[in-house]
């Protein structure tokens, strides 16, 4: 190859080897996702085979291919190393999820005054796994309904939507505001008691005990809570059924309604069936994914007092909707620190303003 080709294809070369680098940026910032796999393969392969292009055209000569190589060789590594990440994590994920099971559950009901029932379980139980798991036990979401097959890729932290309802909608046949039962995500009523820091205090992921067996307890509620102070203030997402629209000029802050601008409330379904089915899941480093959701369904369908069970279960989720609040001497909160939002209403007992 003439002198001048040789030099248009080695600034080929640095252009796309920076350009291979510059992609990775996102995913080191925000994390990866299976979608990019084919990418980072695709960089870790097609690197090194522009690296022989390039030592055939400069005449099979290791001194005169080194300076490409050496600039070929920093995104043939960054991709290589977050493409076995990956694969690692998915073999990883699925090794974990066939490892673990659930010894001791026991289940009570969280009883508040006012009610004429209980507004959630407590759940308890030791998660029995490998030693040395190296991530994170996120908290589960618990439906009354058939169990959903969920890739293992498109497992997330979360499947809720904004309106406290099963996020259906990466389903090719959407299932509707399915009704939850879930840790409340912003709250201040239950401690962590694995907390090593201040601000891990009020969250419900934990680490794998590295013993083996990791004791866990989740104070599960109706899905539309949307931030617990404690159990005289109670706010949910303002897109529950029941909260009104604001008039013009009104500010949702104040009054405690919902935005014109947001959209309305859906029609709640309370159940589909009579089993109860669990998302659950541990993430680790990269795409490591664990499902753990077959262990707990199996678990509740075996053990949970509200199996089999769709009138409990339905009145349990009616009692924190705003109607079951009012009827429980809960009003809308007074406008304030820990109150309204623009995308949450506040009540509490026995003050503020009738709703």
């Amino acid at each position: 190859m003439r002198t001048f080709g040789r030099i248009l294809l080695f600034v080929a070369i640095v252009a796309l080897s920076a350009l291979g680098l510059l992609l990775q940026l996102p995913g080191m910032k925000e994390g990866t996702s299976w979608q990019e796999l084919p990418f980072y393969v695709g960089g870790a392969l097609g690197f090194p085979l522009l690296g022989v292009v390039w030592w055939y055209a400069c005449g099979r000569s290791l001194a005169k291919a080194l300076p490409a190589w050496i600039v070929i060789a920093l995104p043939t590594l960054a991709c290589a190393s977050t493409a076995f990440t990956m694969i690692s994590g998915y073999i990883e994920g699925q090794r974990l999820a066939g490892a673990i099971r659930i010894e001791g559950y026991s289940e009570t009901s969280i009883q508040w005054p006012g009610f004429d029932g209980p507004v959630g379980v407590t759940a308890r139980f030791e998660l029995v796994h490998p030693k040395g798991i190296g991530a994170l036990i996120l908290p589960p979401e618990l439906r009354m309904a058939p169990v959903i097959e969920i890739p293992r890729t498109d497992l997330s932290f979360t499947h809720t939507s904004g309106s406290g309802y099963f996020k259906d909608s990466y389903l090719e046949t959407p299932v509707g505001a399915l009704t939850l039962l879930k840790t409340v995500l912003f709250q201040r009523l239950y401690v962590n008691d694995q907390a090593e820091q201040e601000y891990q205090n009020w969250t419900s992921a934990l680490d794998f005990d590295d013993g083996g067996r990791t004791a866990i307890t989740y104070h599960l509620h109706p899905g539309i809570v949307d931030y617990l102070v404690d159990p005289g203030r109670v706010c949910l997402s303002n897109l529950s059924p029941g909260i009104q629209r604001c008039e013009k000029g009104q500010d949702p802050k104040e009054r405690g309604c919902r935005s014109p601008n947001r959209i309305d409330p859906p029609v709640p379904q309370y159940t589909e069936g009579r089993d109860l089915t669990a998302l659950w899941m541990a993430a680790g480093r990269g795409v490591m994914a664990a499902d753990l959701g077959p262990v707990l369904t199996e678990t509740l369908r075996a053990k949970s007092g509200l199996q089999g069970d769709p009138s409990a279960w339905t009145a349990m989720q009616k009692r924190l909707e705003p109607d079951g609040l009012r009827r429980a001497g809960y009003r809308l909160c007074p406008p304030g620190d820990n109150s309204h939002t623009s995308f949450r209403t506040c009540f509490c007992r026995d003050s503020g303003t009738n709703g």
